[in-house]
């Protein structure tokens, strides 16, 4: 009996050490790889990516600084990816606790520009005739217009192929910076958010009563009408299909950079001001 009681303790003893010996390993395994995470400014080109499925913005729900935290954490720790069935690091999990500030702090004020201001898709819902618009991740793609190049935002077609059909609006509250015709954009707007982000409009017919630079805009405020115009001196049309091409830049560490908008489009789909011409 006594020997009995001897060996389940001994076994008791070794289950046990085997587990502290695990926990203690995988601890191990994390301290140094937490410790060697890329700085942001230094993995710049896969953040402008922004491989984060939308359903993983959702789920975050209301935003905190704990949840730009939560969403840095999470995407360093699925190697600077987050999709829909990706694990999301807990605000209490050993990676979050241990990632450090000076890696983490700028990933997190990262995703805060890109997510705070964000309010409405940027396109109108059409009450009138049910016109609806598609878009897809064409970040990256070659475009030869101005010399060898890839693209640099999202280009959202419309059903209804018509100039001035389509609305367009500030996806967030802003200034206008920019306002006028390039040669690439056509007539285009650049709005900057409260948290940094540069929303680029381009390809519009034509623009909203009121919109100047400097102008102060609110979040679904008209800001212009879809169209055609770019590819040439101020005023052609025609060289392409109607659309709406959106981006979005950030400025990191000094240098303005490109984020692919696909994700956040999908994210902000469910959100439009609706529109009607009766």
């Amino acid at each position: 009996m006594m020997m009995r009681k001897k060996n389940l303790l001994l076994g008791c003893f070794f289950i046990a050490l085997f587990f502290s010996v695990s926990v203690l390993s995988r601890f191990l395994v994390l301290t140094v790889r937490v410790r060697n995470e890329p700085v942001l400014s230094d993995n710049i080109e896969d953040f402008r990516k922004f491989d984060v499925a939308a359903e993983q913005l959702e789920h975050m729900g209301e935003w905190s600084d704990s949840k730009y935290r939560r969403l840095a954490a999470s995407f360093l720790y699925n190697g600077g990816r987050l999709g829909k069935e990706d694990v999301l690091c807990r605000s209490f999990s050993w990676y979050n606790r241990m990632l450090p500030d000076s890696v983490g702090k700028d990933y997190q004020k990262a995703f805060q520009s890109l997510l705070a201001d964000g309010v409405y898709f940027p396109v109108g819902e059409d009450f009138d005739e049910g016109a609806s618009v598609s878009f897809s991740d064409s970040w990256g793609g070659r475009r030869n217009y101005g010399g060898d190049r890839r693209h640099e935002g999202t280009d959202i077609m419309p059903t209804k192929k018509e100039r001035a059909y389509f609305t367009v609006v500030s996806v967030s509250d802003g200034v206008v910076e920019k306002k006028g015709w390039l040669n690439l954009g056509g007539y285009r707007l650049g709005i900057r958010a409260e948290h940094g982000a540069y929303y680029y409009y381009a390809h519009l017919d034509h623009y909203a009563d009121g919109i100047e630079e400097g102008s102060r805009v609110e979040a679904g405020e008209l800001i212009g009408y879809m169209g055609d115009s770019g590819y040439g001196e101020e005023g052609t049309v025609g060289k392409f299909d109607v659309h709406l091409h959106f981006g979005i830049y950030l400025q990191i560490k000094g240098r303005e950079v490109s984020v692919n908008p696909y994700q956040i489009l999908r994210y902000l789909e469910s959100n439009k001001v609706g529109f009607t011409r009766k």
